[in-house]
Formats: structure tokens, sequence, C-alpha cells
């Protein structure tokens, strides 16, 4: 594994091919990753009142995101990953991701937690290109990737928060030819948008389906499309429809595109948006990798846009546009150890009868290293 590999939304489909499968039947894989971030705002007085409410669209400027009074902000940052994998004979594969993160949610239960079961699954190859995975796993949702080993940036960015967490569930898996794979998913829950949502207290008569589907044309890239359903016991209905593309048809030049539109229709205003809502999320990225340099290097241009509308008392509109430029580096040669710099700025704006503005800006230095 090298970093900055790019690794979109293949769902379950990646697992049907057993990565793992070395002849002992066991491998190990993660990451350590440090940040040092630095954040400044400029906050219009009342946005901090709004933000007593759940926002639709969370800030994600710097290391940490800046509350209350406090307009700069300056800390580290430290992550790390554990990735277990078990070959069980020519078919069945099982694999445990454990991570730790200093400031790190559980996405499971929305909770602080240092250390948590980030995935635990099984792949059973039963049938020629088919495949069964159950168990937890990230989501089937979106293009950036969710550990920082597979980021062309040191940050996410707005838009990971229509993805959702993880999942507990089933994936059937099918693979007719090398360049498809389809996945349907049915799992507890999308974690999205609602309490009841999340994997660990779903309504069994509530299962959410979702389909994720992947084309890898030769030499142009790889384009995905998802859809997700949920319907929670508090009648909250979650529609999610995504495509993206990774195109890499120029030499050491990789493209990425995302939009993802969400629809919630919530008559008893009981979802964390408390009314019927949508949003829509945009991405470009363009990453140009320099190797013949001394220190291999790659610079990557990124802008995300956010937008929800909420159909409350207020019309409530929020959008977070964001810009970034990050320049991820291997000093030492070894493409599995980066040092990487970013610059960030990101606009806040929410429209509730009144406009009012969060602007920020942000910078992150990282050193990171992946396992083995």
């Amino acid at each position: 594994m090298n970093l900055r590999y790019v690794v979109p939304a293949l769902g379950i489909i990646a697992f049907s091919n057993p990565a793992f499968a070395a002849d002992s039947g066991v491998t190990i894989g993660g990451f350590v990753d440090t940040i040092f971030g630095v954040g400044v705002r400029d906050a219009d007085d009342a946005y901090e009142a709004f933000r007593a409410g759940p926002p639709a669209v969370p800030s994600n400027t710097g290391a940490r995101p800046l509350t209350g009074d406090n307009d700069t902000s300056a800390n580290f940052s430290a992550a790390s990953e554990i990735r277990l994998g078990y070959k069980v004979g020519d078919a069945v594969g099982a694999q445990v991701d454990v991570e730790y993160n200093n400031n790190g949610t559980d996405t499971s239960t929305g909770s602080h937690s240092d250390v948590y079961l980030e995935q635990a699954y099984v792949n059973w190859a039963f049938a020629d290109a088919i495949s069964l995975t159950t168990g937890k796993f990230t989501t089937y949702a979106g293009w950036v990737a969710a550990d920082a080993d597979g980021l062309y940036r040191i940050s996410s960015g707005p838009i990971v928060a229509l993805y959702g967490g993880e999942l507990v569930g089933a994936a059937l898996n099918w693979s007719p030819s090398e360049e498809l794979g389809v996945s349907f998913f049915l799992v507890n829950g999308l974690d999205i948008l609602n309490e009841d949502s999340t994997n660990t207290n779903q309504d069994d008569e509530r299962f959410a389906p979702a389909v994720d589907v992947v084309y890898k044309a030769k030499d142009i890239g790889t384009f995905n499309a998802e859809l997700g359903y949920e319907n929670s016991v508090n009648d909250v209905d979650f529609f999610s429809l995504g495509v993206n593309a990774t195109i890499t048809a120029v030499e050491n030049l990789t493209l990425g595109f995302e939009v993802i539109y969400q629809d919630i229709s919530d008559e008893n205003g009981v979802g964390l948006l408390g009314a019927d809502a949508s949003r829509l999320g945009l991405l470009a990225m363009a990453n140009f990798a320099m190797k013949e340099m001394a220190v291999p290097m790659s610079v990557t241009g990124m802008i995300q846009h956010v937008n929800a509308e909420i159909d409350d008392a207020a019309d409530t509109s929020e959008t977070s546009t964001e810009l970034a430029l990050a320049l991820l580096t291997n000093p030492t040669g070894d493409a599995k150890f980066g040092v990487n710099a970013e610059l960030s700025y990101q606009m806040d704006t929410v429209d509730a009868g009144t406009e009012i503005e969060n602007n920020s800006i942000g910078f992150a230095l990282e050193a990171i290293a992946v396992i083995p």
C-alpha cells in the first residue's frame, strides 16, 4: 500500500478480492498520522447562537473546528489504525480495523472515543464472481477516503458530513467482469441525519437498502454510482444519490469529481434537522505528481461546496464552500512515508431570515507513515 492511493467508493467490492490472502493467511496494515493544525476565523456574533442547534453543514477547517469565543486555534492531533486480515481457506477472509484518534468520535454511537472498532467483517466468495460480506464496514457512500492514508490532502473537507459513518449488516457483491462491480447492501441504518439511524439502535423492521456500482474504464479511470434509502422508526425518510469519478487518463494527473444529493422527509419534525430538508454536495479535485524530482511530491487543489435547504419556519439555508491547496512529499524517497502541508479557506453562510457568516483559514502540517 502506498500513500495517497485513491479508493473511490468501491463499497464492499474491494473486499470480494481478498487482497490480504498472503501465504500465511495473516496480514497486518494501517498507518500512524500526526497533524499540527492552526485555524483563524472571522464569524458574525449571531453565528454561535445559531450553532447551538445541530448543523446541517458542519465546519471542517483546520485540525479542530473553532467554537465559542475562540477565534484562533493551534494544536496537535494524532491518529493511527491497525488493520488485521486473515484468510480462512481459499474462499473466506476476515478483517478487523481498530482506530485511535485523540479527538475521535465513534460514529456508531456519536460519542467521544479515543479507540474504537472501525471495521470487522467476514467475506465469503461462495460462487464465481459473487461474494457475501457480513459485519461492520465503512459506508458505501462518497469519494473522499475514510482514512488518512487514502487522502490527496491532509483533511477531508465538509462534504464528508453527507457520507455517514460505519454500517452494520450484509452486502452481496457481484463482479461480472474485471471492469464492473455491483454491491447490494442491507444494513441496520445508513447512520445519517436522524437519531434512530445509527447502527446500534435501529428497529429490526426498518432495514436500509443501498446499491453501489463501480465501472473501471481502462486507461481512463473509475466511475461510481451510489443509491441509498432509509426509513426510521420515527417516519423520517432519507434518500441519497451520488455519482463520482476518478480520471487518470493523463500521466501524472489525477482528477476527482463528486455530486451527492440527499432528500429528507420529516413530517413529524423528529429528525436532527427538525424538518423536511435537502442537501447537495459538490467536489472537484486535481492532483499533479512530480515523481522525478529529488524529493517525490505532488500538489493537490480541491474545491468543495455543500448546501442544505431546511423547510422550517425560517426556511433556513446553509452553505459551506471550501478551497484547499496541499503539497504532499516523500522526503526519504519512500512512498510509505509522507510529510505534507495544506492551506484551506472555508466560507460558511447561514440564512434564517438574516444572513450570518463564518469565514475561516486553516493551515496544517502532517507526518504520516503507512504500515507495513
